[in-house]
């Protein structure tokens, strides 16, 4: 029960932290600060940012395996994104499937990043 309280937190802050910077660089982007390749380029790095570093710190408490954690992860998060699009009524296409991918390789390198600077 303490290791699925965790993953739902971890879960939970990861989501926040997308929507909070995406927000962000959004705003940025409406008062044209940002132009629109820039604009493209965060829309592409700030879930896998933050998935990145949500990895990592939940990995610092396991003892071992932290690809498998970061893999687990990872997987939960590509659930929970295709949830949305599919609420979003989005077609699902191979760039997507190409992006998935490359959550689940950030997320499997935060693993195994998080797992080596563990206490």
């Amino acid at each position: 029960m303490k290791y699925l309280n965790s993953i739902l937190k971890v879960l939970l802050i990861n989501i926040l932290l997308i929507l909070f910077l995406s927000s962000f660089t959004t705003l940025l982007y409406y008062f044209n600060l940002l132009s629109s390749g820039v604009y493209n380029v965060f829309k592409l790095l700030i879930p896998l940012f933050s998935i990145f570093i949500t990895t990592i710190s939940f990995t610092k408490k396991v003892k071992e395996k932290g690809w498998f954690e970061g893999l687990k992860l990872g997987l939960l998060l590509i659930i929970v994104f295709i949830a949305i699009s599919s609420f979003a009524s989005t077609s699902f296409s191979i760039k997507m499937m190409l992006y998935y991918l490359i959550i689940l390789i950030t997320a499997i390198l935060g693993g195994m990043i998080g797992i080596n600077k563990s206490e």
